[in-house]
């Protein structure tokens, strides 16, 4: 990086007094934090680069990292488990669909009051409409660390050898299927024109094609199904349109190694993969990102990636934790997150001061485009009960049946409301 800590520390304190980021008032002596992340393939460098920042800030807090595992719902369960043995991490970073899940179970602190004692949500920079993401029942359980929207990632060369451009791509999924299969005509055998990257976290693409037609995945009373209606019968008509083109069933690391290999010229993914792909890429071909598409005009899109929580029960080590939470979210913290992988940002004040991301978008539009997403935000749904991972597993079955074109929409709809419904806890009577 071309900056150095002190220097951005220093100039936060004499341009806006952020003394959330230079503090280093130590909250206990010679603490040592146990934290889990997940997909280390994305975030190893990220972490252990943040966690050297972190103590060179704080020397009385050390960090242990957990073994990273493979995803949020791993993570999850490896969690549920450690809260039987009386060990669950001090920090995590979790899904950020996953905290009812935990405070439900009497896992998380609430960060209302640390946050409040540092000067309030607006003084720590955090966008209000991403630290609402964090709140469960009236409190703040999880501060984002990094955000995901989905996003179309597009191989300009192969789009242009079928006579298109970027910037007057179809806005449909017909037409995009439609295009992809131009371009699998023009650029030969071994090519696909779009893969949509359906088993992102298992359900988070499928609940984006819902959103993005305007519905949702449960009711107001966050009991009872909502996406047995016509939003929720396109979005699996469109995967079943997936799957009807030919598209290939590939695994995510598969699908995003045949894009940086240039043989797929569209992929519906997530924007955390933005900073890679321009790395493994390395010019070899040109790409750029665009939005994903809406069909609908109340059309929204779910809030993926992750969020930072505390599982400390004591007090002092809270305290830490919290040091520790604040920083990584912190501008300089946010900043780093934002270089070393293609989430969007929760701080605001790294996005506005010029010696963090003021002038990044404006040289990155690849990276732009996310934020560019930000008015659409929705929630990414936890199901709620003993039930939610099993509810994923089931919607990423039913997912799987339509894009490999082995099931229809018809059969899919009746049997997917049956199973997860059956998995839903009663709603309570009034």
């Amino acid at each position: 990086m071309s900056y150095r800590p002190a220097t951005i520390v220093h100039h936060l304190f004499a341009a806006m007094a952020l003394c959330a980021v230079g503090s280093v008032t130590p909250a206990r002596a010679d603490v040592t934090l146990d934290v889990l992340y997940t997909t280390p393939g994305t975030f190893n460098a990220l972490h252990r680069e943040l966690a050297k920042r972190f103590t060179e800030l704080h020397p009385d807090i050390k960090i242990k990292f957990r073994n990273p595992v493979a995803g949020y719902e791993e993570a999850a369960q490896q969690i549920l488990r450690d809260q039987l043995t009386g060990h669950p991490p001090d920090v995590a970073f979790n899904g950020i669909n996953q905290i009812p899940l935990f405070v439900d179970r009497g896992l998380g602190a609430p960060l209302d009051a640390f946050i409040e004692k540092d000067g309030g949500v607006a003084k720590l920079g955090y966008y209000p409409t991403l630290a609402a993401l964090g709140k469960w029942k009236g409190k703040i359980y999880g501060v984002p660390f990094a955000v995901s929207t989905p996003i179309l990632y597009v191989n300009v060369d192969l789009v242009a050898k079928a006579g298109g451009k970027v910037d007057a791509l179809p806005r449909s999924w017909p037409e995009l299927i439609a295009f992809g299969k131009s371009v699998e005509a023009v650029a030969g055998a071994g090519m696909t024109g779009l893969y949509f990257q359906w088993e992102q976290t298992g359900n988070w693409l499928v609940q984006s094609l819902v959103t993005s037609k305007g519905g949702r995945m449960l009711n107001a009373d966050g009991c009872s199904i909502a996406f047995n209606d016509d939003a929720g019968r396109w979005a699996l008509t469109t995967l079943e349109s997936f799957g009807k083109s030919g598209m290939p069933n590939l695994a995510l690391g598969q699908a995003r190694q045949s894009f940086v290999a240039g043989s797929i010229a569209i992929l519906a993914d997530s924007t955390s993969y933005v900073a890679a792909a321009e790395r493994q890429i390395g010019g070899r071909f040109k790409f750029e990102t665009v939005p994903f598409p809406l069909p609908g005009p109340n059309g929204r899109l779910p809030a993926g990636g992750n969020v930072a929580m505390v599982f400390a029960t004591d007090a002092s080590r809270q305290q830490a934790a919290w040091e520790y939470v604040k920083f990584v979210t912190g501008p300089v913290g946010q900043t780093e997150m934002v270089k070393l992988t293609g989430y969007m940002p929760a701080n605001e004040i790294a996005v506005k001061e010029p010696e963090l991301l003021g002038g990044f978008y404006d040289k990155s539009p690849n990276h732009r485009t996310s934020i560019s997403q930000l008015p659409l935000l929705t929630e990414w749904v936890s199901f709620p009960g003993d039930n939610s991972l099993k509810i994923i597993e089931v919607i990423k079955a039913h997912a799987e049946g339509l894009v490999t074109a082995r099931r229809t929409a018809d059969e899919a709809m009746p049997a997917m409301v049956k199973e997860v419904g059956a998995l839903m806890p009663a709603c309570p009577s009034r």
